[in-house]
């Protein structure tokens, strides 16, 4: 028999998850249906919650002594927790994007932008190709099922009668931070190559500056950049 505190139960983890699937970022794009999204999102949350029943002990007691107003907070903060998870888990991708801006600048790319139907932006080219590429070692690493482990773990740490200032928030501005910071130390080398390159360029133009080499310099810079991509 189905009880009350079941189903509100299962509606705590149901947020949790759903909050997570629609701002995590491989699952956020519009390219995929939300028929999955929702699919995904009842499939993995009936999974935990089973796995959160079986020890519910206390749990049962506070869900069926609690108010209408308290479990309207709850459910909020459920998803609070859920999109905190996407955006600390998403910071992975963020850098690849980051350093992908980084080199399109450089090379005279970044007016060559594309619509991102994810995001209702528009991107360079090279900050979705590395994007891509983050997404493809994201999957080629089993990343996958380490986000499935730190879902899991967030339930047994984080439990729905946790309080929010359990979450390392701290830990995770410095992330978000330092995200561009990442970026950068990606394409370190090549953006010294470039300063090179500049600072080569404009020695010999002052040397012979008949000879004007900053005509030869854009297309050297994108060369270089092609060669060490």
């Amino acid at each position: 028999m189905i009880t009350n505190a079941q189903v509100v139960l299962f509606m705590l983890v149901l947020t949790r998850v759903s909050a997570f699937i629609a701002f995590f970022p491989l699952f956020s794009k519009k390219q995929l249906p939300s028929l999955v999204k929702a699919g995904l999102a009842g499939a993995l949350s009936l999974f935990w919650f089973c796995q959160i029943e079986a020890n519910m002990g206390p749990t049962e007691q506070v869900i069926n002594q609690m108010s209408g107003f308290t479990g309207c907070m709850l459910l909020i903060k459920e998803g609070m927790i859920g999109i905190v998870l996407a955006i600390a888990m998403g910071l992975f991708f963020w850098p690849a994007r980051i350093a992908g801006s980084y080199v399109g600048q450089e090379l005279g790319l970044s007016m060559a932008s594309i619509s991102d139907p994810g995001s209702q932006d528009s991107s360079t080219l090279l900050s979705r190709i590395f994007e891509t590429f983050a997404i493809l070692l994201f999957f080629a690493l089993n990343l996958h099922h380490f986000l499935i482990l730190v879902i899991h773990h967030s339930f047994e740490n984080v439990i729905s009668r946790g309080s929010l200032l359990e979450l390392p928030t701290e830990r995770l501005v410095g992330m978000l931070n330092g995200a561009s910071d990442y970026g950068l130390m990606i394409v370190a080398p090549l953006l010294i190559g470039f300063m090179l390159v500049t600072l080569v360029l404009a020695f010999l133009n002052r040397a012979a500056p008949t000879l004007n080499l900053f005509s030869i310099g854009m297309p050297l810079r994108v060369g270089l950049g092609i060669l060490c991509l």
